[in-house]
């Protein structure tokens, strides 16, 4: 506490040239003390703050700056500082929600990657089945195709006979026509024949009757 008032102190609470203008204020009367104490006050942090003991007589805000000054330089921080501390665990938390967006992408990259790998596989072994299966069904298709056009031939040849015997047939059918019709014309001739000779013997006996 002896050092207090002197211009350090201040400038070790408040930095720079502030200290100077805070001892002018509290030395110069309260038409300036209170904003000064403003000023000094703006640059502690609460931890600061705690440590003084603040008295309820009315050097209440002079005891605060004596206490404060007073203590370790060490334990002193300013404004900037405080600043300074503040920035840096907001970017630790940057970094920190960083690494973990990041290391939240890699785990959906990853079980990403595996469902296409096993995907893969799965699409893989199908259309390996699928290959086996067109192979067997284009084999049967050129077997069932040989055969439809070995059975088309056969029908061909069938048919081909088949007009061929209807051939043959209307050909027998005309012939027995034609032959039918020749036996019944030789038997009318036979009869006729056989009944002008009779008509000529009763010719003869009917003049020989008359004689």
């Amino acid at each position: 506490m002896e050092n207090f008032g002197k211009t350090n102190f201040y400038g070790g609470c408040a930095g720079g040239d502030a200290g100077e203008d805070i001892l002018d204020s509290l030395q110069g009367g309260s038409s300036n003390y209170q904003g000064s104490m403003e000023v000094l006050l703006q640059h502690m942090d609460q931890d600061q703050f705690n440590q003084i003991d603040v008295t309820s007589s009315g050097e209440t805000h002079h005891q605060a700056t004596k206490e404060y000054c007073s203590l370790p330089q060490g334990s002193i921080v300013s404004k900037n500082g405080h600043s300074q501390r503040l920035a840096s665990n907001s970017d630790l938390e940057k970094a920190e929600k960083k690494r973990k967006i990041d290391q939240a992408y890699r785990e959906r990259c990853k079980k990403t990657k595996t469902q296409m790998m096993r995907d893969l596989k799965t699409f893989g072994d199908e259309n390996e089945c699928l290959r086996v299966e067109n192979k067997t069904l284009k084999e049967q298709n050129a077997s069932m195709t040989q055969t439809l056009q070995s059975q088309t031939k056969e029908l061909h040849q069938h048919k081909n006979r088949l007009d061929q015997l209807k051939f043959e047939s209307e050909k027998q059918n005309a012939l027995v026509q034609v032959l039918s019709d020749l036996v019944v014309n030789s038997n009318l001739c036979h009869e006729n024949q056989k009944l002008k000779d009779e008509n000529a013997q009763l010719r003869q006996m009917v003049k020989l009757s008359g004689i």
